[in-house]
């Protein structure tokens, strides 16, 4: 029979780091790169009167939304930290009472 709890703690840990190694390191960079390199088109190579700044605009705040959105994978990786240290707690608690009560 499965197990109905099963937790291995260095895997969570890992997969954590993980998480949030992928949005400070490969994620956020490399959207704020193709930012950069967006502005450089539309400020030298395709310019147009009113639809450059139109554009350059609307890829800033498309930028910007994604960025925030990549809270949502770092807070993935606080929450299966929490749930690790929750059931470390508990886990700690139990053993305490166990050995409490029988002395």
């Amino acid at each position: 029979m499965a197990p109905n709890i099963s937790l291995t703690y260095a895997e969570i840990e890992r997969v954590s780091n993980l998480l949030d190694t992928s949005v400070d390191v490969t994620l956020v960079p490399r959207m704020k790169e193709a930012k950069t390199e967006v502005e450089t088109l539309l400020d030298n190579n395709l310019v147009l009167v009113h639809a450059s700044p139109a554009l350059k605009d609307q890829y800033g705040k498309f930028s910007a939304s994604l960025i925030a959105a990549t809270d949502a994978i770092k807070g993935y990786a606080t929450q299966f930290r929490k749930i690790k240290e929750s059931v470390e707690d508990m886990d700690k608690d139990i053993a305490d009472k166990v050995n409490s009560s029988g002395q």
